[in-house]
């Protein structure tokens, strides 16, 4: 993560919260990932099949109502803490 420029990391979460809302990201991530560095997608596709479970088994929401359900199974399930979601629900 710290080979992103500051405006790559602004994107990311600015992505990452619009998924978490709800709202279709398609069409930026695919933008998104188009201006990462080759090394960078390298590194992260490495990470993602060390781990093919939890990127596997996540559902994709379609509303904000969903979204907040998945995380609730995750806290349900262990995947996420109680901590985390709180995080993620209400971000600060």
């Amino acid at each position: 993560m710290s080979t992103l420029s500051p405006d790559q990391m602004m994107k990311m979460q600015s992505i990452m919260h619009n998924t978490m809302a709800g709202f279709d990201v398609t069409r930026e991530m695919t933008e998104f990932e188009s201006s990462l560095p080759p090394h960078f997608k390298l590194k992260m596709a490495q990470i993602m099949s060390q781990n093919p479970i939890q990127t596997a088994a996540a559902p994709t929401p379609t509303n904000e109502s969903e979204a907040r359900l998945i995380i609730l199974q995750s806290v349900a399930q262990g995947l996420m803490s109680p901590a985390e979601a709180l995080k993620v629900l209400f971000p600060e």
